[in-house]
């Protein structure tokens, strides 16, 4: 059935105050995340990560040829491996009651990526891009690994 939730493209306090980088991105460009998920993700003969990486290409070519986007939405599966990584471990090694109180680091995390990975947006091109990020010494990618 059709509602207005098929064109709905944004859960803003999604974005915002979701705790998870993959549930952030979730709730931005919606109708686009399904078509990706449902059509490139889910059917891609890869292994996961590399599905990611495959669909963040796929995401990039869609919004445009700049460089920039390409060199943002890349960087996603590392992000996105990252956190099911860290996680694992720090669910396994802090209990429960631990776990409910990294809510703010690992939201406050999740919202630094989101910032530094935007300026492949803003700024479209690679030098600019790059240059960016290594006036805060590619932290984004740091980070992660």
């Amino acid at each position: 059935a059709w509602d207005f939730s098929a064109a709905r493209t944004i859960d803003v306090l999604g974005t915002e105050r979701g705790r998870h980088f993959a549930g952030g991105l979730r709730c931005w460009n919606m109708s686009v995340q399904w078509w990706l998920v449902q059509y490139v993700h889910r059917r891609a003969p890869l292994p996961r990560t590399l599905r990611s990486a495959w669909t963040m290409l796929v995401s990039a070519f869609w919004h445009g040829l700049q460089p920039g986007l390409y060199l943002s939405f890349l960087t996603v599966p590392v992000w996105l491996a990252a956190e099911r990584a860290a996680e694992r471990v720090v669910r396994g090694h802090l209990g429960a009651r631990a776990w409910a109180l990294a809510a703010g680091p690992h939201w406050f995390l999740k919202m630094r990526a989101f910032d530094y990975l935007c300026m492949g947006f803003v700024l479209r091109e690679a030098r600019a891009t790059l240059g960016y990020w290594a006036s805060v010494y590619f932290c984004g990618h740091l980070v992660p690994i």
